[in-house]
């Protein structure tokens, strides 16, 4: 009883196993495993006979139950059609249906090939019997010669076609088309490989034992005559298979194999089986297999049987296209199918391909496409035309009831001639008159921006222009005013100095020689401003706008006045700034210096000049006795140098701020936004600012002590 569970738990472990080890020994097996199944590589083993050979990667072989396909290594040798076989191999996935690969195989014996499945062409079409053996019946459309190994037959399997692909080449002596034969081979097909479809199907035979005769066809001569509007039409005994023999004028010829007949006010499509040599106008009879075209029937496989030379038809003249059509209530709709019309017609539009010249032409409501062989000269849009060429009805759509009307009409022409132009379109196009539309718009908008450019030039030489006579007005007044200080009131001083002089020679009492010294030095003391007044106003330094030279300047007269030590240090690249701001920072530094040596006791200045954030730095540094600005600004009266600073700085939108420790010195620090005080240049543009420098919204604030 123990050993019950242990042969249990035994089973379940092997059984899995087993069920994995599996293998397929019959085709139908194999054709029927999913593909899902077929890419796990299961192994299979079964005994055939190879009934088809396509490459060491296509052999066919079929047993009792279906035909299945291998592939070999490029070592092994192939097998023989015929021979019959035991393989040992693995699935995969084919184009269109399971196959095996990684095969071996040995021969058994030899073998006749298992009789064909008798199929339909819908069994063919739909893949049934794909990759097996099967029998057709049909009618024989044409036979001919593709490689030299091969041959093709169109065989005729009811309404529908399909190719056999002989493998062997056509004998000169067989002679088989419109012959009714039974094809044994093996059913393949065109495959859409990356959906699995099956396009197009076919047959592959290995050689000509495989076609057998069943019924010969009746000879050309003797096929029944008919009429294009007898083709396809209705019969009380049924409509043949056989080939029907026409007569009539050929209208058109397209590529060698296809023309169009016109018999009476009818015409057909025919196409041959091979190339012909034929001519518009050559009087012709054919024989073929009756077929429906896209509206009408046409004759398929054609042979031409007699032809004589002689006259084109004449083209019918078609008043627009809608007579192509069929206009409502015209009892034969598309009549012109096929025939031979010329027209007038207006080209809507023309582009080159392939295929020659296309134009896109119309008449009336109706639109349609015109093909023209290679050397058509193409019209220009909005051209008039004449066109004679061939009405083809392209598709049909239902009419009312049972009928049927065009769907859609193309025309085809057959040489260059037979287009002609009859009207040129005018100048004025509206493609034209859209692109002078644009230029003109162009030229007022360039126009508009030179206008735009112009003033702004204009506007900066006015203001460099206002800047200078304003530049020069002020610097003639300043030398004016410093000529007539220099004329009138330093004349008038130095007569007021010799007058004390003399004055002083004369015996004085004490109080009138103190009077007479105070009065000199006072004398003595307003020539000496009136001069730097002067001196100042004759100053061309300021105008230029040149900070750092002004400062020399004035460093180096009050150093020779004074005698004292003082030093400029200007940073290499000042921005030029406008003249009056120029002048306010050199009284200011002036007044700062004069305090200095005055009232500080101080025996060196240093002014330095620098740029920093788009603001100007300027520092009047002394080394004397130092005070407490606080007081000095609130509590001194008479003294106004403080106050005047301020009021200057104020005036140039800067800000000023005194640091000063007693006995430590003294400094005076102006900060100045350059945002909007630089100098404008002759050219009326802004002086640029130093490199690395940007221009900020507003001037910085910072308060004063």
């Amino acid at each position: 009883m123990k050993l019950f569970p242990l042969f249990v738990l035994g089973a379940a472990a092997v059984l899995p196993a087993l069920a994995q080890e599996r293998v397929l020994t019959k085709a139908v097996e194999v054709r029927s495993l999913p593909f899902a199944e077929a890419e796990k590589g299961i192994p299979v083993r079964l005994r055939g006979v190879v009934v088809f050979i396509e490459s060491r990667g296509a052999v066919f072989v079929q047993d009792e139950t279906s035909t299945t396909f291998f592939r070999l290594p490029n070592n092994a040798p192939m097998p023989a059609v015929g021979d019959e076989i035991e393989l040992s191999s693995k699935t995969r996935v084919g184009l269109y249906l399971p196959g095996l690969d990684d095969t071996t195989y040995r021969v058994v014996g030899q073998r006749e090939l298992p009789p064909g499945i008798p199929a339909t062409y819908d069994d063919l079409h739909f893949g049934r019997y794909h990759y097996q053996r099967v029998a057709v019946e049909g009618i024989v459309r044409s036979v001919r010669t593709l490689e030299p190994r091969r041959s093709l037959i169109r065989l005729a399997m009811g309404s529908r076609v399909v190719d056999v692909w002989v493998e062997q080449p056509l004998p000169p002596e067989l002679s088989i088309v419109d012959h009714r034969v039974r094809v044994t081979g093996l059913a393949a097909g065109q495959i859409n490989t990356p959906r699995r479809q099956l396009v197009q199907p076919f047959l592959r035979a290995l050689d000509w034992h495989a076609v057998e005769v069943v019924a010969p066809a009746p000879p050309s001569a003797d096929a029944p005559r008919v009429s294009v509007e007898e083709l396809l039409a209705f019969r009380a005994t049924g409509l043949g298979e056989q080939r029907v023999r026409l007569e009539g004028v050929v209208s058109a010829v397209w590529g060698g194999d296809q023309a169009s007949l016109q018999q009476g006010e009818m015409a057909v499509a025919v196409r041959f089986g091979g190339p012909v040599t034929l001519t518009a106008g050559d009087h012709v009879t054919v024989v073929g297999f009756p077929a429906m075209d896209r509206f009408s029937a046409s004759l398929s496989d054609a042979e031409l049987l007699a032809r004589e030379p002689g006259e084109p038809p004449a083209p019918v003249e078609v008043d627009s296209l809608e007579d192509l059509y069929g206009k409502t209530g015209q009892p034969l709709p598309g009549k012109y199918d096929g025939r031979l019309v010329r027209l007038a017609l207006t080209v809507r539009d023309a582009f080159k391909s392939e295929e020659g010249v296309t134009l896109l032409v119309q008449s009336g409501p109706r639109t349609v496409l015109a093909r023209m062989p290679d050397g058509t000269e193409i019209p220009p849009p909005a051209a008039r035309i004449r066109l004679t060429a061939i009405c083809q009805v392209e598709t049909a759509v239902p009419g009312s009831g049972f009928s049927s009307r065009p769907g859609l009409i193309s025309l085809r022409g057959k040489s260059p001639a037979d287009l002609e132009v009859l009207k040129l379109p005018p100048w004025w196009t509206v493609r034209r008159l859209a692109g002078v539309l644009a230029v003109l718009a162009g030229l007022t908008l360039l126009a508009g921006l030179w206008i735009v450019i112009l003033r702004r030039q204009v506007a900066r030489q006015t203001a460099a222009l206002r800047h200078r006579i304003e530049t020069q007005a002020a610097l003639e007044e300043r030398q004016r005013i410093a000529r007539e200080f220099h004329d009138t009131l330093e004349q008038e001083l130095a007569g007021v100095s010799l007058r004390l002089d003399a004055l002083a020679t004369r015996p004085l009492d004490d109080k009138g020689r103190n009077l007479i010294a105070a009065s000199r030095n006072l004398v003595s003391r307003i020539q000496t401003e009136t001069r730097d007044l002067i001196c100042d106003l004759r100053d061309a330094t300021e105008s230029t706008g040149d900070l750092a030279a002004t400062l020399q300047a004035m460093a180096a007269r009050q150093a020779a006045e004074t005698g004292a030590a003082i030093r400029v240090e200007a940073a290499a690249e000042l921005p030029l700034l406008a003249p009056a701001v120029v002048h306010d920072l050199r009284m200011i530094a002036r007044e700062s210096v004069t305090n200095a040596f005055n009232h500080g006791r101080a025996s060196a200045v240093v002014l330095r000049v620098s740029v920093a954030a788009e603001a100007l730095l300027l520092a009047i540094v002394d080394n004397g006795c130092g005070f407490n600005p606080a007081i000095a600004a609130t509590q001194r009266r008479g003294h106004f140098g403080c106050e005047g600073i301020r009021e200057r700085v104020r005036k140039i939108g800067g800000c000023v701020i005194w640091r000063s420790e007693l006995q430590k010195g003294t400094v005076v620090e102006v900060t100045l936004p350059l945002a909007r005080n630089r100098r404008v240049n002759e050219t009326g543009v802004v002086e640029p600012p130093p490199a690395g420098l940007v221009t900020p919204a507003a001037a910085p604030h910072t308060a004063e002590s």
